[in-house]
């Protein structure tokens, strides 16, 4: 069953109620809108139907990213069963509309629990670590509760969870440090000047 407030529902369930005929109504005027545009010259003609390969491929590097099929549907309110019939290339086409809902999703989106590369993680950890962090003070920003925390990451995979929590971490650190450097280097400066015209 699909939900109140979809054109899918209007048109496919045929349900009458006010969402669903409201989100359909607000289609229709869209579309006319835009044929109209179209018919004065002021926009070009959109094809009904693109190919699916960018969509298919993207949807396959997500699913490599820990963005599965379930949390596409979710983000961009494709069912299920066109996802899959787009993965597995069983539909070669598809509307201009639901290419750019899948391409507009990244590996950002990913639900906490999936697991992702941790490549990147693991350089943002060993950038921390060079500028005095240690991986007790890593774990403790990164949430854990322990009352002698660990940073217990594989050395593989990662949870976007966590992998979120680190870079949030290494932008405000990074940022911190060269916010001291413009600071130290703004007061040598000044202080520079105060001896050139001491002298």
């Amino acid at each position: 069953m699909r939900e109140h407030g979809t054109r899918a529902k209007y048109v496919v369930e045929k349900c009458r109620c006010e969402p669903c005929t409201n989100v359909n109504r607000t289609y229709a005027r869209q579309r006319d809108r835009q044929a109209r545009r179209v018919r004065y010259g002021f926009d070009e003609p959109t094809p009904a139907f693109v190919d699916a390969t960018e969509a298919r491929e993207h949807l396959l590097w997500l699913s490599k990213v820990g963005v599965g099929k379930r949390r596409v549907s979710e983000l961009t309110g494709i069912s299920l069963s066109a996802i899959d019939k787009l993965r597995q290339g069983n539909r070669t086409k598809c509307r201009p509309e639901t290419a750019a809902k899948i391409l507009a999703v990244g590996r950002s989106r990913a639900s906490d629990g999936a697991f992702i590369d941790a490549k990147q993680t693991w350089r943002r950890i060993d950038d921390l670590l060079k500028h005095g962090w240690t991986k007790q003070a890593i774990a403790k920003a990164i949430g854990s509760k322990a009352q002698r925390p660990a940073l217990q990451l594989q050395p593989n995979k990662v949870t976007a969870r966590n992998a979120r929590a680190i870079e949030q971490l290494h932008e405000r650190e990074m940022f911190r440090i060269i916010e001291d450097r413009r600071i130290a280097t703004e007061r040598r400066n000044h202080y520079r000047q105060l001896a050139r015209e001491a002298a």
